[in-house]
């Protein structure tokens, strides 16, 4: 067993000095795939690309690792609009990387062998300077080292080169289309006085949400009067109820035997001599796997009650055997122990294996998916649970949006669901916790209520109908429009803008200076305050200017404008056209991937999954 783990060591090696070209995507999912025609989505397909078929499995792997490196980095739960982001982040990018290896074929950009070898000699990968067996005594990364390993293993470096050369491709490619890009004189001026020309304003904010609500209250007949001018503004949207059957992705007993006999086989070969740091940087799916499972020093209560007792249990050096937590499971090794201000600390590693379905578990699943979605087909999506001992069940009513109550962002289904009739199947579909068949149950149209239904739905002390909520609110909009109207009058009339929003009892702020490009701390950044502000001659005054977001008037004078400087121009020249025509560079590739995405045969299955 220890002899076949540090075999399997020696790879995982080497998928570790490689581990960012699985990072970025799918660089090297596509190089292996075959091309093919007249694939479907009951294939396991999750889109076809001019011929090139892209596997749900290899999606959903790229896509959860995105997840996790997102989670990762933003040390955040994962939203449900950024778990939307990201997966249509993961489709763009494996259909951009098929029609750009296609250009790479049709146009016939190759590298030479030697240049390849060249970059890879001198450029070793991130991961590989990580890595203890590129290190010297002193943990210094050791070209020596590095560079034995590829003249006496040339063959484990073929994945790396072949990378290499990719990337040399793309950029040889992106550099022909990028040589379109230009920066004229006139651009480059505009660029800088945007960002050089500076203003600095005096100004004062009316807020309508903060003006009192009770001269503006409406009477029941003008409430009434609103309604029937804006009715429409209260229509109730049209709502669905689904009937639906998940199978959620739960790892099987079977599947945590395996885990733990992982573990087990990792701590066997740790007693035997292995290095736990490095076994830990290879196996650990912690966020602490990097740096080879190192916890640091901690006490009591600071880890779970499970992991706690088994840590501080263990002698320094000792390993653990396998032990569960709510995270997954582990195997812990001690390093050192110390007291610190009267308390026990251990200083511990550890290798993290989650518990997730095995592939062989998501198969099993998505055959019963297969077979309870044919069934649904044939006899209807209860009859289909009934015969196949599912449990059925039912959302509450929802509206044409994104979300399906109990279910969660799953947009496809959503729409299907409107689209079709009761009793009519709606799926299969995958999220990243469960597989889903649907059956309309119930459409219930939209309602146009009168006055008196939404007022007989009024609760607790004192209610307000919705529409004279909306009707003051109007009424405080038009309020602080007049109220701005009014100290900007005053302003023309001689006063001084501090007195005239005085006046009204406001005050005066003074702003610090900023460019058109600028944030403006509390107001924003290229809305109506900022152009009106530069739309000003010194000492001017304006009248009443509306920012929507956050809803707020104004009424602002101009203190001080700072001219673009032609001195400063021709010192940052070189450096600014250099940004500007990276910047149009970007564009001008950006926008030839959209026209090759516009003119390419792309199959999109994604809605049979999500």
């Amino acid at each position: 067993m220890l002899d076949k783990l540090r075999s399997n060591m020696k790879v995982f090696l080497w998928i570790a000095a490689i581990a960012f070209i699985v990072s970025i995507g799918a660089g090297t999912i596509f190089g292996s795939r075959r091309r093919g025609q007249n694939q479907t989505p009951e294939q396991g397909l999750i889109g076809v690309v001019e011929g090139v078929p892209i596997p749900y499995r290899d999606f959903s792997d790229e896509y959860r690792q995105r997840i996790v490196n997102y989670a990762q980095q933003s040390g955040t739960e994962v939203s449900d609009a950024s778990r939307d982001a990201i997966r249509e982040e993961t489709w763009n990018s494996m259909v951009t990387d098929i029609l750009v290896t296609n250009q790479i074929e049709r146009l016939g950009i190759d590298v030479p062998d030697q240049v390849v070898f060249d970059v890879l000699w001198n450029n070793p990968p991130q991961s590989v300077y990580q890595a203890p067996a590129f290190q010297d005594a002193n943990g210094n990364f050791s070209f020596d080292a590095y560079h034995r390993e590829i003249q006496l293993h040339p063959e484990r470096w073929d994945a790396v080169a072949s990378y290499y050369r990719g990337s040399l491709q793309r950029q040889i490619l992106q550099r022909e289309i990028q040589s379109a890009a230009m920066v004229s004189d006139n651009e480059l001026w505009d660029e800088f006085v945007a960002r050089n020309e500076k203003v600095r304003v005096s100004f004062t904010s009316i807020d309508p949400r903060r003006l009192s609500r009770v001269p503006l209250k409406p009477t029941e007949e003008e409430a009434r009067e609103y309604f029937q001018a804006h009715r429409a503004d209260f229509e109730r949207p049209a709502t669905v109820i689904l009937s639906f059957v998940d199978l959620p992705k739960i790892a099987t007993p079977e599947d945590e035997d395996d885990i733990v006999l992982r573990l087990e086989e990792l701590a066997s070969a740790v007693r035997e001599g292995e290095d736990f740091e490095e076994l830990a940087r290879v196996y650990s799916e912690g966020p602490s796997g990097p740096q080879g499972g190192d916890l640091g020093f901690f006490g009591r209560g600071a880890m779970v009650e499970e992991f706690d007792e088994v840590a501080f249990g263990l002698g320094i050096g000792e390993v653990s055997d396998p032990v569960k937590t709510q995270f997954g499971y582990h195997i812990i090794k001690v390093e050192d122990r110390r007291t610190e201000n009267g308390e026990l600390q251990v200083h511990a590693r550890h290798i993290l294996m989650e518990i997730r379905p095995s592939e062989q578990t998501l198969v099993e699943l998505e055959r019963d998916l297969r077979e309870l979605s044919e069934l649904a087909e044939k006899s209807g999506l209860p009859a289909a649970a009934d015969e196949l001992g599912y449990d059925i069940k039912a959302t509450s009513p929802f509206v044409d949006d994104r979300y399906i109550p109990g279910v969660g962002n799953l947009r496809p289904a959503v729409k299907a669901s409107f689209e079709s009739d009761v009793g009519s199947p709606i799926g299969p579909y995958v999220t990243p916790d469960a597989y889903y068949m649907f059956e309309v149950a119930e459409k219930l149209p939209s309602v146009l209520p009168t006055y008196d239904d939404l007022a007989g739905e009024l609760q607790g002390e004192d209610p307000e109908h919705p529409a004279a909520t909306a009707l003051i609110r109007e009424r405080q909009s038009d309020r602080a429009s007049a109220i701005a109207e009014e100290i900007a009058a005053l302003v023309r009339s001689g006063r001084h803008l501090e007195e005239a929003a005085a006046a009204s009892g406001y005050q005066v702020t003074q702003s610090e200076p900023f460019s058109r490009k600028d944030y403006v701390p509390g107001i924003g950044s290229g809305n109506a305050f900022v152009g009106a502000s530069f739309g000003l001659r010194t000492s001017q005054t304006s009248g009443a200017v509306h920012v929507e977001d956050p809803d707020r008037y104004y009424v602002i004078r101009v203190e001080e404008k700072t001219a673009a400087n032609q001195q400063e121009f021709t010192e940052q020249e070189a450096q600014l056209r250099a940004q500007l025509l990276q910047r149009e560079q970007m564009q001008v590739f950006s926008a030839w991937l959209e026209d090759l995405v516009a003119d390419a045969e792309i199959n999109d299955y994604r809605d049979s999954f999500f």
